[in-house]
């Protein structure tokens, strides 16, 4: 499960609004847009990233996306 906050500008600037929408409408709707991550939350069965959405022709706006995790986690460490 995923949920994905798109808002109208970049967050810090003022009053703000936006959407809510779901992964499969966020990979639709955003197919040639780059979601840059800026910061990355992991806690309990939930990771977050937040960061700035980039269009074409468009000032970048702040998104946060939110991911369920279900099942184990698995961590890759190199040494």
């Amino acid at each position: 499960m995923c949920d994905v906050l798109i808002f109208n500008k970049t967050l810090g600037e003022g009053r703000f609004n936006g959407k809510s929408i779901g992964l499969q409408q966020f990979m639709d709707e955003y197919t040639d847009s780059e979601f840059e991550i800026i910061i990355e939350g992991y806690y309990g069965n939930t990771t977050t990233y937040t960061g700035w959405l980039r269009e074409d022709g468009k000032r970048p706006v702040s998104a946060i996306m939110y991911v369920w995790n279900i099942g184990d986690m698995v961590y890759n460490v190199k040494k």
